[in-house]
């Protein structure tokens, strides 16, 4: 019994230190010369599964954990079984929602005020259903492009507050504008933070380069309940069956029989975190600088 205890420890130690190797790798050399939007695909097709092996953790993830949802509803689909854990944990949780969800707001025949309204009204109910004992906090920002700056300020006073220690936000490359500006946002949010903080990007529009996972089987149902509390989304797209299906997808990260449901996450450290958000945007920088080169006389 005991040799089998050790043997699994070896593994699981085996493979840990490998996926930071392999994580370092990826740093260190993908963001050199790749052209950004390939790497980006590179990640669709989930082509860094071959190399980065992730490894599993539990919950809690942090004494305080910070959900950054750019828009409601990417909470409960990205991590909403990670945050339902770390509930579970008996530790501290909260959900801050970025953007005030109201675009397309004049097509529904709307005003921006009544849209937002709508959208924040189910982010509540989805915190209801979680556990949480505060509500979302809501910054209500109409393009976060325009308000880089003020966001981050407003959320590095949030972590402040709550002494954050994990915060989990979209994947940096995931295919949505306002999810990768999200990640400018934490990431100045951060430079202000004296202590370390775990950051876990999560799926939403896209896969990640998952280093970490997390088996979500015992809140699988709770997890599906979040979603369902966002009827306007869903009415669109059906994010309950769709994120079910993605988290069955990725148990083949386990063995046979050791999950049925999991998340999939790309962890760093937040000076790691800062280093890689930097890059990606020095790389977009270069990438317009030479399109709008190329398209001089």
């Amino acid at each position: 019994m005991m040799r089998s205890y050790l043997r699994r420890l070896y593994r699981l130690l085996f493979a840990f230190l490998n996926s930071r190797g392999e994580f370092k790798l990826f740093l260190n050399a993908a963001l050199g010369d790749i052209d950004l939007r390939m790497l980006a695909l590179a990640s669709e097709i989930d082509y860094f599964a071959g190399f980065v092996r992730p490894v599993p953790v539990r919950a809690p993830f942090g004494r305080s954990v910070l959900v950054v949802a750019p828009h409601q509803d990417d909470e409960a689909i990205g991590c909403g079984g990670a945050l339902l854990l770390q509930v579970r944990a008996g530790r501290d949780a909260a959900v801050v929602v970025l953007q005030d969800g109201a675009d397309g707001h004049e097509e529904l025949g709307m005003t921006r005020e009544q849209m937002s309204a709508i959208r924040n009204d189910e982010s509540r109910r989805a915190a209801s259903v979680a556990g949480l004992t505060d509500a979302p906090v809501f910054l209500n920002h109409a393009r976060l492009e325009n308000n880089v700056a003020r966001a981050a300020a407003e959320m590095a006073e949030l972590i402040r507050a709550r002494k954050v220690d994990a915060v989990f936000v979209p994947f940096a490359l995931d295919a949505n504008f306002d999810h990768r500006c999200a990640n400018e946002i934490v990431a100045e949010a951060l430079r202000g933070v004296s202590w370390n903080v775990r950051v876990f990007g999560y799926e939403v529009w896209g896969l990640c380069i998952p280093n970490v996972i997390v088996v979500i089987d015992d809140v699988i149902e709770k997890k599906m309940e979040m979603i369902s509390s966002f009827s306007f989304a869903n009415s669109a797209i059906d994010y309950v069956q769709s994120t079910r299906g993605l988290n069955m997808f990725h148990s083949r990260m386990l063995g046979a029989g050791q999950a049925k449901y999991v998340e999939r996450f790309f962890e760093l450290p937040r000076e790691e975190y800062i280093q890689l958000v930097d890059r990606l945007q020095a790389t977009a920088a270069r990438l317009t600088a030479a399109s709008a080169n190329a398209g001089r006389p």
